[in-house]
């Protein structure tokens, strides 16, 4: 019986790592690439495909070298069905997982996509090498890319501002920046504060895994003209030596074939918004030229104890109101702060730590926050003076490194007067006036108290009070209903205004429709305007609707862009369908408008509002 019973353990024990061999041999793992001939620069997708199973940890990476690298997320890839032959149902079950990156090649030759391991259930799995032509990118005559930096030495800590122009003269379809200075750890990369001008229009475009803020705009180059979309990163080098700044590249798709005949200023980005596209789509690949940048260690001689690590030329200017206070009162102290290039990280110098100022006044801890205007950074602080004899605020001091002159300087605001009186004291003769009360008889006794010094019937003055006679009254129910009346008012008007605030984007979505409503009225009331003008106004007028809706920059959209957030936000394909068509009609009368009656104009006109307002009612 001992011997039948091990016979059928081991024998299961075998099925069992048969079935686990059977399940290991089924699995396979493998890597597809969008391409294996590309330029440097131009990013490609990479997924590594397992196939067997629909669970496995994540890819060892670390063996990649050669590539920028970044992650678009996992996907299951599984799958099933069911077939009925002669009656017998069979079931067919297919799992598998597929990971999505994006490979940025960043040199020239022949890269190496090496062998990548992967875990699944628990064992390892290899995916088999794959190898990629990167070849040089090169400008063309349309399309050439330059950078160049604010300063090409400083010292460490000191910003420097690297500013990226792209050249055009094609429209453009898609396109990607690749940075790849931006994976350097050595370097603490900002976003420069964007002073927004109403004339100019800008572009939120992705770059090294963010976005950044680029401005449209015209410029020459040798003796060419060109528009131009132009974007700026802040350097902060956190180490000492020479920064090669790699190439800059742009892969972009542009049509071929004729030029643009119209403004190409006025419609960069937009001459192919709806897909009524007049050409073949070329793929460009556009690299900058190279910099470097060479950045000084901070001499640690004669390096003062209260530098806080501000790098530049300084100077510091400070102003305060009132300054004619009580002691205790609060006083607004304004400190502004101009030199350098960049100013987004400077900090104010921590006031507490001066000590003739924290000597004479009450400084809170806490630290305010500075806001940038044009070329100056200003913060705000409330002091309060501590005694009577205080006569100024002292120069607020800054210690920084003068790069201009190569040693540790301190810069000082004026001094400025204050007339500081003492803190009164309030009285209850003070809080009730000074009328002098009933007379009475000089004080004889203080230990009588107060009452024993008036006599007569005039001490006692008959006061009758009543809720009827209250409410009887306007004044008293004027001073009863008024001050909670006022307060709901303030409460609800703080209430909106903070909700405002706080997503802007949801009040500019809520009044697109009136705005495009608005338009549409301006332009069907404008009779001068040619019909190919009418369908260019209609159309433009659309699009700002659209990003306002959308929460989108209107220029940037393509109608994929549009259709795609739409099926998302689970709009009705009519809805969609019509939408896209009157884009797609909106396009083709801005180029050929004559060939469309005012009546055809005007019904453009009514099909552009219908639609706005069915896709109104479905988000």
């Amino acid at each position: 019986m001992k011997s039948l019973l091990c016979v059928v353990c081991v024998g299961l024990a075998a099925a069992f790592f048969c079935a686990e061999d059977a399940y290991a041999e089924n699995i396979s793992v493998q890597i597809n690439v969008e391409s294996r001939d590309v330029y440097m620069g131009e990013s490609f997708l990479m997924q590594l495909v397992i196939d067997g199973s629909d669970k496995a940890g994540a890819p060892d990476l670390s063996s990649l070298e050669g590539f920028g690298v970044e992650f678009l997320g996992g996907s299951n890839n599984s799958s099933q069905s069911i077939s009925i032959i002669n009656g017998r149902i069979q079931r067919m079950v297919k799992k598998g997982f597929i990971f999505n990156y994006r490979l940025t090649p960043e040199k020239t030759g022949r890269l190496t996509i090496p062998s990548l391991t992967i875990n699944v259930g628990g064992q390892n799995f290899a995916t088999g090498a794959v190898t990629i032509a990167v070849r040089r990118p090169t400008e063309t005559e349309d399309f050439k890319l330059r950078i160049n930096l604010s300063r090409e030495a400083c010292y460490v800590g000191e910003p420097v501002v690297l500013t990226v122009t792209w050249y055009l003269r094609r429209d453009v379809e898609d396109f990607r920046f690749t940075m790849p200075i931006l994976g350097n750890k050595d370097i603490i990369f900002e976003d420069p504060e964007i002073k927004i001008d109403k004339r100019k229009k800008y572009f939120r475009i992705a770059v090294g895994g963010g976005e950044v803020i680029a401005v449209k705009g015209q410029g020459i180059l040798n003796g060419e003209s060109y528009a131009t979309l132009q974007f700026s990163k802040v350097l902060i080098p956190r180490r000492s030596g020479t920064f090669v700044i790699p190439e800059v590249v742009v892969n972009a798709e542009a049509v071929t074939g004729r030029r643009v005949q119209r403004d190409f200023f006025d419609n960069f980005f937009s001459d192919d918004f709806f897909g009524m596209r007049r050409g073949r789509l070329k793929k460009y690949v556009v690299p900058s030229n190279a910099l470097s940048l060479r950045v000084r260690k901070l001499p640690a001689e004669g390096r003062p104890p209260g530098f806080s690590g501000h790098v530049g030329e300084y100077r510091i200017l400070a102003s305060a109101e009132p300054t004619e206070v009580n002691v205790g009162d609060p006083i607004t102290l304004k400190i502004i702060l101009e030199g350098p290039d960049y100013l987004g990280s400077v900090n104010l110098p921590r006031l507490l730590n001066q000590e003739d100022l924290a000597g004479d006044f009450k400084i809170p801890d806490e630290r305010a926050d500075g806001r940038i205007e044009g070329s100056r950074k200003v913060f705000t602080q409330t002091i309060r003076a501590k005694h009577d004899r205080v006569e100024e605020i002292p120069p607020i001091r800054l210690v920084y490194f003068d790069t201009k002159k190569g040693r540790y300087s301190t810069a000082l605001s004026d001094p400025i007067p204050l007339v500081v009186q003492p803190t009164k004291v309030v009285t209850a003769l003070d809080a009730e006036g000074i009328e002098p009360g009933p007379s009475g008889t000089p004080i004889e006794k203080w230990k009588e108290g107060i009452a024993y010094n008036y006599e007569g019937p005039d001490v006692i003055v008959p006061q009758g009070f009543g809720l009827g006679p209250a409410l009887s009254d306007p004044a008293w129910l004027a001073g009863l209903v008024l001050p909670p009346a006022a307060y709901l008012i303030i409460f609800a008007g703080l209430i909106v205004v903070r909700r405002r605030r706080a997503d802007p984007e949801a009040r500019r979505a809520r009044g697109a429709l009136k705005r495009l409503r608005a338009s549409l009225s301006v332009i069907g009331k404008d009779k001068e305007l040619s019909q190919a003008q009418v369908c260019g106004d209609v159309m433009e007028a659309l699009r700002e609707y659209l990003g306002d809706k959308l929460r989108r920059t209107g220029s940037t959209l393509t109608t994929g862009d549009v259709e795609e957030i739409l099926k998302r936000r689970g709009v009705a394909r009519d809805v969609i369908e019509a939408l896209i068509g009157v884009l797609g009609a909106c396009e083709v009368g801005s180029y050929a408008g004559d060939l469309y009656s005012a009546e055809d104009r005007e019904g453009l006109v009514e099909r552009v509002k219908a639609a706005s307002e069915r896709l109104e009612k479905a988000l």
